[in-house]
C-alpha cells in the first residue's frame, strides 16, 4: 500500500490552510471507495503530524526542538487533534543525517530539485550545467 509523507518548507496559515483547490492525496474517501494508500504523515519546518485515517484528521505528533504547540497553532490554518502532552521531535543521529545528506538528498533531487535545494543544499546536475546523460 503507497504511504505518503508529506512535505511543507512553510508551515503558515496562508500553506496550511482549511480547504484546497485540488487534492493531491487524499486523506479519505467515501466509504464506498477503495483508495489504498493516502498520507501517513505531514512534516514542516515546525512540527510532525500524523494521520488517523479513521477520523479522517491531522494529529499533532511533535514540535520540532525550538518551536511550540502554541505557536503550530497559530499558524495552522486547519483544525487538528493534538495529545494532552505534546513531545519534542527527536533530533537526527549523526547517523541518520549523513544518510540523508549522502543517500536521500540526492535522490529527491532528481524530482524535487527546488525541495532538494532549499532543505539540503543539493544542486542537480541539470542546474549546475554539467552535462550528464539523461538530463
Amino acid at each position: 500500500m503507497p504511504k505518503v509523507i508529506l512535505f511543507r518548507v512553510e508551515h503558515s496559515r496562508r500553506t496550511l490552510v482549511p480547504k484546497v483547490d485540488f487534492v493531491s492525496a487524499p486523506g479519505g474517501s467515501a466509504d464506498n471507495v477503495f483508495r489504498p494508500g493516502g498520507p501517513v504523515a505531514l512534516v514542516t519546518n515546525r512540527c510532525l503530524f500524523d494521520f488517523d485515517r479513521a477520523r479522517r484528521r491531522f494529529r499533532l505528533a511533535s514540535v520540532h526542538p525550538g518551536h511550540s504547540v502554541a505557536e503550530v497553532m497559530e499558524n495552522t490554518g486547519f483544525d487538528f487533534d493534538r495529545p494532552a502532552d505534546v513531545p519534542t521531535t527527536p533530533v537526527p543521529s549523526t547517523e541518520t543525517l549523513q544518510m540523508m545528506r549522502a543517500v536521500v538528498a540526492p535522490m529527491l533531487a532528481d524530482v524535487y530539485p527546488e525541495f532538494a535545494r532549499k532543505v539540503f543544499n543539493v544542486v542537480t546536475p541539470r542546474e549546475s550545467g554539467a552535462s550528464t546523460p539523461g538530463y
